[in-house]
């Protein structure tokens, strides 16, 4: 293809820092790249209200939302390095013929992609094993006793993860090697019956009932939020822990805090709350999930950190950039 055929894209980089040099450089071969850190959406916005780009490499934390949109009349492409969409207007995007550029239905590069899986593990560990207050009380008090910290264990135990896809599958996996019974459910009937050996599809109903662990890894829709809602908490075996590392507005975050307060839940690990796509180096919601951790050890949460492991950012921030080349070169050749 002759590259000199190819109209220049103007393209703001919202994320520039995480990409390999070598995606950069490529993607600075045929098109102006604006490099522009903000922490804040007013800060986007102000911004935006003064330069017209072509293409917007975005990332979680800063939403494009219609006063964005409408701000860029020639944007074509927009890029993110996510399989949710929930910080996208995308709704708005496809009337305006905008293309959304993401990691959404690429199986099979997203099967190398681990970061989230793990860090739900590593959740489920700590929350298990008291690692977070047991950690604490040695720095705070040179405390150096085992009893208040007296930890549970995953052998034997039943965990049920809700969303059989990629994730869904890896966790399964890592269920397994510890000894414990794994339940799965997922809309996708396929996912259930092609199931491999050792793992139990049931109803929901029956993998709420039945499991010590409960982990939610179902993709983010409208039509989804708050899919885990009081009635769920209700049906889940008392004692039981609830992990969620897909997106906080899946929950009903007061259901949760309910069930924690009253003791029927033994625990929850979070990475995720609700609104948190739009944050300002602060946790937009959850405020009261928030203080109730900072008094009670049953409850952890980390800053929708799953996907950031190195190796995960590299490679799927390579990935998009070249899908992105791919696409624009197609369509403006």
């Amino acid at each position: 293809m002759d590259l000199s055929t190819i109209p220049i894209l103007k393209i703001l980089h919202l994320e520039y820092d995480q990409y390999p040099a070598v995606v950069i450089s490529q993607l600075s071969e045929s098109n102006e790249i604006v490099r522009f850190e903000c922490n804040t959406q007013k800060e986007l916005v102000v911004f935006l209200c003064k330069n017209s780009f072509d293409a917007i490499f975005t990332r979680l934390g800063l939403m494009i939302d219609e006063e964005v949109l409408n701000l860029q009349p020639r944007l074509k492409y927009i890029v993110t390095p996510t399989t949710g969409l929930n910080h996208i207007d995308t709704d708005l995007t496809a009337t305006r013929g905008i293309y959304v550029i993401s990691l959404k239905g690429e199986v099979d590069f997203l099967k190398s992609i681990k970061s989230t899986a793990e860090h739900t593990w590593a959740l489920l560990l700590a929350v298990t094993r008291n690692i977070i207050a047991a950690h604490n009380a040695v720095l705070q008090y040179e405390c150096w006793e085992r009893k208040p910290f007296e930890a549970g264990e995953t052998d034997g135990k039943t965990i049920g993860i809700i969303g059989f896809g990629r994730l869904g599958k890896i966790v399964a996996g890592y269920a397994k090697a510890f000894g414990m019974t794994v339940l799965i459910n997922d809309a996708n009937q396929a996912e259930m019956d092609n199931a491999q050996e050792g793992i139990i599809p049931v109803k929901l109903d029956e993998l709420l009932g039945h499991s010590d662990y409960v982990v939610l890894l179902i993709s983010w829709s409208r039509e989804n939020e708050e899919f885990f809602n009081r009635s769920m908490f209700e049906k889940m075996k008392a004692g039981a822990f609830f992990i969620n590392t897909s997106r906080g507005e899946l929950v009903d975050q007061d259901a949760l805090l309910h069930f924690l307060q009253n003791g029927r839940l033994g625990g929850a690990a979070l990475d995720v709350l609700k609104g948190d796509s739009s944050w300002e180096s602060r946790a937009q919601g959850g405020k009261e999930l928030l203080l109730y951790a900072k008094n009670h050890q049953n409850l952890m949460i980390t800053p929708h950190m799953g996907g950031y492991g190195t190796t995960s950012i590299e490679k799927t921030r390579s990935f998009i950039t070249q899908k992105f080349i791919r696409l624009s070169n197609n369509n403006d050749s």
